[in-house]
């Protein structure tokens, strides 16, 4: 296997010019449909192409599905897909390590990072003791 590079292969170089050219070559159609009198492209012997009003209209169409889908559809997935507010999972998984699963350490030592049990963190945050 030869060195990795961040260069793109000669095959993957070919396919992004050739992608390129094919995107700058449909910008300047969509802006000559867009732009351009139809008389004038009738002239030219473009007579089956679609109304200018399709040049607006087709993008903003676009733009409203995008949004409808960011607004509305994306989160719904998302809500479908979280846990209930009271299931365990929200607060422990299958890979927890507690504090008892470390031997005892030296009293000078760093302490292992280790999950803290609920109650622990539950007495720590709402304790009504200030001192």
């Amino acid at each position: 296997m030869g060195e990795h590079t961040p260069a793109p292969s000669p095959g993957r170089s070919y396919y992004g010019f050739v992608l390129y050219l094919l995107g700058w070559t449909g910008i300047i159609i969509y802006l000559v449909w867009a732009v351009v009198p139809h008389p004038y492209l009738a002239a030219l012997g473009l007579t089956y192409i679609p109304a200018p009003y399709w040049a607006v209209a087709f993008p903003s169409m676009i733009i409203m599905l995008l949004v409808i889908f960011v607004f509305c559809i994306y989160p719904a997935i998302n809500f479908t897909l979280a846990l209930q507010p009271n299931d365990i999972r929200n607060i422990t998984d299958s890979k927890a390590v507690s504090e008892e699963d470390y031997p005892q350490i030296m009293e000078c030592a760093v302490p292992p990072v280790y999950d803290l049990q609920i109650s622990q963190v539950c007495r720590a945050l709402y304790s009504r003791d200030l001192n």
